[in-house]
Formats: C-alpha cells, structure tokens, sequence
C-alpha cells in the first residue's frame, strides 16, 4: 500500500513538467494568428504558401495548420494538416508551403501550436 501511494505522489509531481510540452487546440486563434496565403501551383503540384503573423506576445513553436479543400458549393471535399517549420516570433512572421489537392477553393485556419518559454 505505502508502494502505490509513493508511486502516486510521483506522478502528480511529475505532471506538471509533463504537461508544459502539450500543444494546445485554441478556438479563436484569430486573436493569436493572422494569415496571409495563396493557392498556387508548384512543381509537384497545387500549394498553398504564404505567412503567419503572430499577433501575440509569446513565439509559438510548431504551429500546426488546417487546410480545407472546398467545392463549388462550399462543401469540404479534403483536409490536409501541414506545419510551419520553426518558431513564429512574437510581433513577426514565418513563411509556409504545404502540399494539397486541387480544389476550386481553401479554408486555412490555425489548428494549435507550442507555447515557447512559458513556465520553462
């Protein structure tokens, strides 16, 4: 018994330090994030590239993007999830260029990212 109340104390102390690597699903991100993108067509194929603008006071790190591909009628007919490589400075931007399929239109949207450097 002594055993598994030790074992449990452990845990809650390491949960926190566990917890700061999470990244966080945010509704309203549009407050965090701004973006700026294009469909274009590359090499490979179709792309959307552009840049994420981070309106907040902290760099986000991993920043993890939706991409919705749309018909005619505005229905989603595919998703993609794609990521902007590095960190996204606090006030500054970072480019982005992720792979899709064609579709007549997109819907971009800011899905989560890594806080950097709070409570480290």
């Amino acid at each position: 018994m002594r055993y598994r109340s030790t074992l449990f104390a452990l845990l809650l102390l390491l949960a926190p330090t566990a917890s700061s690597a999470q990244s966080y699903a945010i509704q309203g991100t549009e407050h965090y994030f701004r973006l700026e993108w294009e469909a274009t067509t590359a090499r490979r194929g179709p792309v959307i590239s552009g840049y994420v603008y981070n309106l907040s006071g902290t760099t986000a790190d991993r920043v993890r993007l939706g991409i919705d591909s749309l018909d005619g009628s505005g229905q989603v007919t595919a998703s993609e999830i794609g990521y902007v490589f590095g960190t996204v400075p606090a006030g500054n931007r970072a480019y982005f260029e992720i792979p899709v399929r064609r579709a007549e239109n997109y819907r971009v949207r800011v899905l989560s990212f890594d806080p950097v450097g709070r409570g480290q």
